[in-house]
């Protein structure tokens, strides 16, 4: 387990809003991982963070789960390989104040496993 990119995802989950620092480091991270370029309006949009997910995890289950509420709606992910087993080599499992905190920091826990 990369132990860098698991505390990146945790202090993404406990952010109630990603500031300027948090950005930057997120960014760079998903640039060198993905190779894709986002600005920092993007890690606040679910449709760009699904699409991070689904160009890097293609085909992978995502579960959501969450109360709709600002500022803190509660929610809950999961991302695994498949949903039919239990035992996913990579498993992503994250919660966040929003959906794309949690979405993103799923993505960076999975990563974390697979770095490791």
């Amino acid at each position: 387990m990369d132990k860098k990119l698991a505390a990146l995802a945790e202090e993404l989950e406990a952010a109630l809003v990603i500031d300027d620092t948090l950005s930057e480091r997120v960014l760079d991270t998903i640039e060198h991982l993905a190779h894709k370029k986002l600005a920092k309006s993007d890690l606040e949009s679910t449709d760009i963070i699904l699409d991070l997910i689904h160009s890097e995890k293609p085909g992978w289950n995502i579960s959501i789960r969450g109360n709709a509420s600002k500022p803190n709606g509660h929610w809950r992910c999961s991302l695994r390989k498949s949903s039919i087993r239990d035992n996913d080599e990579y498993l992503g499992i994250a919660r966040g104040p929003t959906l794309p905190h949690a979405l993103l920091s799923c993505w960076l826990k999975s990563c974390s496993f697979e770095a490791g």
